[in-house]
């Protein structure tokens, strides 16, 4: 394995919790030397432990280090939306501050990776795919489309993933959801992706000569929430949550129909 600073390349990541520290091993595992900030010092160890560069930084309070950016062929902006509360107004003005910083020290070659939401697209209708013609129809969706167009103003070649209700190992929705009742929109569909398959298809972004600037980051599977928990639940041998409009046809499926020869590994059934 060739560790020369002058082949090996560098992987930024804002924002390494828990889906940014599986990125961060899994580029690790292929030869990157990764950074990472955390918004507190104590969390900043976690990261060292996993071999990753680790820096403090949190949306608002200050600006990035040059030494964070520095070098950097890959940016992976991963900071969850602050929309609850005091928080709520303040973040599009933080997602403004971090593109001012990143137009004065991001490298000009550094490809920009930022994780949104399918939480854009409208509550109900569908399906939706990156070609849908839409309307943000709530102040979240409109406040996470801000901040994606907020990014996408930067002059760098960059891609927005739009990333589905995210699961793995060690986080089931099912288990939180079991035993509860009158849970409304059976009849939404299961729209997930498994962290590993979010690593992955990062992965494929940053390989691509010419990725694309938008791509929902959806498990391809069509079922409606009742189906798919009823069907986790029995597979965990636990109670099922009990929804709502269960009988009601299927809504609000998310596709995705940019082809980037990249295959989902982890079935969710």
């Amino acid at each position: 394995m060739n560790t020369s600073k002058e082949t090996q390349k560098v992987l930024g990541i804002i924002g390494c919790g828990w889906l940014g520290s599986a990125v961060a091993h899994y580029f690790i595992q292929h030869n990157w030397l990764v950074k990472g900030t955390r918004r507190s010092l104590e969390k900043m160890g976690g990261l060292e432990t996993l071999g990753i560069k680790p820096f403090k930084f949190e949306l608002g309070a200050a600006a990035l280090s040059h030494d964070f950016t520095k070098n950097l062929d890959l940016l992976l902006i991963s900071v969850p939306p602050q929309l609850r509360g005091v928080e709520n107004n303040a973040f599009i003005d933080h997602m403004k501050s971090l593109s001012k910083d990143l137009l004065k020290v991001l490298p000009k070659n550094c490809q920009v990776i930022y994780t949104s939401s399918t939480g854009v697209y409208p509550n109900s209708g569908g399906p939706y795919s990156e070609l849908s013609q839409w309307t943000a129809d709530t102040e979240r969706a409109q406040k996470l489309l801000a901040a994606e167009k907020i990014i996408a103003t930067l002059p760098h070649k960059k891609t927005t993933i739009r990333l589905a209700g995210l699961v793995g190992a060690d986080r089931d929705p099912t288990r939180s959801l079991s035993g509860r009742t009158a849970i409304s929109g059976g009849n939404k569909a299961a729209n997930l992706i498994h962290q590993q398959d979010a690593v992955k298809l990062i992965w494929v972004l940053s390989q691509v000569a010419d990725p694309p600037t938008l791509v929902n980051g959806v498990f391809p599977q069509k079922i409606k929430k009742v189906d798919f928990y009823n069907n986790k639940a029995l597979q965990l041998n636990i109670p099922p949550p009990i929804f709502m409009e269960a009988a009601q046809p299927l809504d609000r499926l998310i596709q995705s129909k940019v082809f980037l020869g990249f295959t989902y590994d982890k079935a969710l059934l």
